[in-house]
């Protein structure tokens, strides 16, 4: 039986090209006390679909995503997760507060929000 929180995870899974497989590496790097496999609780199932959403914010592609979490467990050792988020969350808020140089996330529903942003101002000419 599908959830609400499960169809939200779907959804925003499909939309930044993140498969089952990659789904449960990002379950894994969001919930440590999780064990590979294991059903998750609803409430479980929305951490890992914000952890989507910001995964995508900052623009990590499927293709990509793996190597990095990869990367970071190699790393940073036993606080790889502390350090992949705070990077992952830094990047995410930079991108989503310039959607007119980065772009709207895929995961984003308000397409109109790209449209409201104004533009930074031309820094003036210099004079020679």
């Amino acid at each position: 039986m599908s959830s609400p929180a499960r169809s939200r995870l779907a959804a925003q899974a499909a939309a930044a090209g993140y498969r089952a497989d990659l789904l449960a590496l990002i379950a894994h790097a969001t919930l440590p006390h999780h064990r590979p496999g294991e059903r998750l609780e609803d409430a479980h199932v929305e951490q890992v679909t914000d952890a989507v959403e910001v995964l995508a914010q900052a623009g990590y592609s499927a293709a990509n995503l793996r190597d990095l979490l990869a990367h970071y467990q190699r790393r940073e050792g036993g606080g790889w997760r502390e350090r992949f988020w705070a990077r992952a969350l830094r990047i995410a808020s930079i991108r989503h507060r310039s959607p007119h140089v980065y772009g709207l996330s895929p995961c984003e529903a308000d397409a109109c929000r790209l449209a409201a942003q104004p533009h930074p101002a031309k820094p003036p000419a210099r004079a020679a």
